[in-house]
């Protein structure tokens, strides 16, 4: 019996300790980074020479106790053998946390790519909306900062370019 009420209390206190940080009113700045794309649709292309690096900003507002809207941009540069390719991404979503510092997330988003062959002179542009979805935790270094690790998937509805890994932030919380 001592040990449930032991765990019961810990439980209790874990899913307080962030609180104020994600109630009404609060503000949220996230700048996140990202390498680690696990898949895409380029599947079949060379990967042995390959440099891929993604740079995105997100803030938002509480909307209510632990639901925020956020906005944002970002910019993706990935390089290999036989291409590049840049994207710029715009997007807009709710975060929700769940359990404490557990989060999911859900946006609606618009990437403009431009893919060049280095045999070419053509430079291809495309044009993608998508939805995307994540799932992440943040582990407070401070009362305000915090490191928030997720993993990602993006789905185009114009054409069958899907993404999904692993991306890493910072979230401030005012």
């Amino acid at each position: 019996m001592p040990k449930k009420l032991i765990i019961i209390l810990c439980l209790t206190c874990f899913w307080f300790s962030v609180s104020a940080q994600i109630e009404q009113g609060h503000w949220l700045l996230n700048p996140q980074f990202t390498a680690f794309d696990l898949s895409g649709t380029n599947n079949d292309l060379d990967k042995d020479n390959r440099f891929k690096l993604g740079m995105g900003f997100k803030g938002g507002n509480f909307l209510y106790d632990r639901l925020a809207l956020l906005v944002g941009v970002g910019f993706k540069v990935d390089r290999q053998s036989d291409y590049k390719n840049n994207s710029l991404t715009l997007n807009t979503g709710l975060r929700y946390y769940l359990i404490s510092k557990l989060y999911l997330s859900a946006e609606i988003g618009y990437d403009k790519v431009w893919l060049r062959e280095y045999s070419s002179d053509i430079t291809r542009k495309r044009d993608y909306f998508y939805f995307g979805a994540d799932l992440g935790y943040s582990i407070f270094v401070s009362k305000n900062v915090a490191i928030e690790p997720d993993i990602y998937w993006k789905y185009s509805f114009t054409d069958r370019r899907n993404e999904y890994g692993f991306k890493i932030g910072i979230g401030v919380f005012f």
